[in-house]
């Protein structure tokens, strides 16, 4: 309601799935309630947020698979699986899927790959999350050469907030990172051009 109180056109939810835990089949089936509830006022996206440092054993995919997308954080961790084996498991996702908290820069380093073009082959997404707890963000909005390798790249982008509480919510930044995103031109994760 604080999204549509703020013009917000589209809000993805997406809430962890350590936090979750044998609770997703009820976590899916309200997403899919509120999705319809608020049908003509928002455009809700449903998703996850699923933990790599590791990888969940017991996650249901076929749950998952419901939503329209998931996130997967902090890849570039030193604690994060293996960029093969992830990249192995997320073919048994068929919704969305895009990487989050995750400095792909430094990952595509220490694989010694370029991870732009990994991601735009296995269509791949990435969130740019302006939360401020992130400092692959703000080096990010500052180096214009990562910024062109980007937009070069093609690869799908989303924009993330990590709101946790109403109090969180920074119009300001909102804006300010859509318009970066915007002029990248690169396509939205999910097509969206309003």
């Amino acid at each position: 309601e604080n999204a549509i109180n703020n013009d917000v056109s589209y809000l993805g939810i997406t809430d962890h799935e350590f936090s979750i835990e044998k609770k997703l089949p009820e976590y899916v089936d309200a997403l899919l309630v509120a999705k319809e509830k608020y049908k003509g006022k928002i455009n809700l996206l449903a998703g996850i947020e699923i933990g790599t440092r590791p990888a969940p054993d017991d996650l249901c995919i076929s749950l998952v698979n419901k939503l329209d997308y998931c996130l997967f954080e902090s890849l570039d961790s030193d604690r994060a699986m293996n960029l093969y084996d992830f990249l192995e498991w997320r073919k048994k996702f068929r919704c969305k899927v895009g990487l989050a908290h995750t400095d792909i820069f430094a990952l595509g380093k220490r694989y010694n790959i370029n991870m732009l073009e990994v991601m735009k082959k296995e269509d791949i997404f990435w969130e740019i999350n302006f939360s401020g707890n992130y400092n692959y963000y703000f080096d990010f909005i500052s180096n214009q050469d990562k910024r062109d390798a980007v937009k070069k790249s093609g690869i799908s982008i989303s924009v993330g907030s990590d709101l946790h509480w109403i109090g969180d919510f920074d119009k300001t930044r909102l804006i300010q990172t859509n318009e970066l995103a915007r002029s990248l031109g690169n396509p939205l994760a999910f097509g969206i051009r309003d």
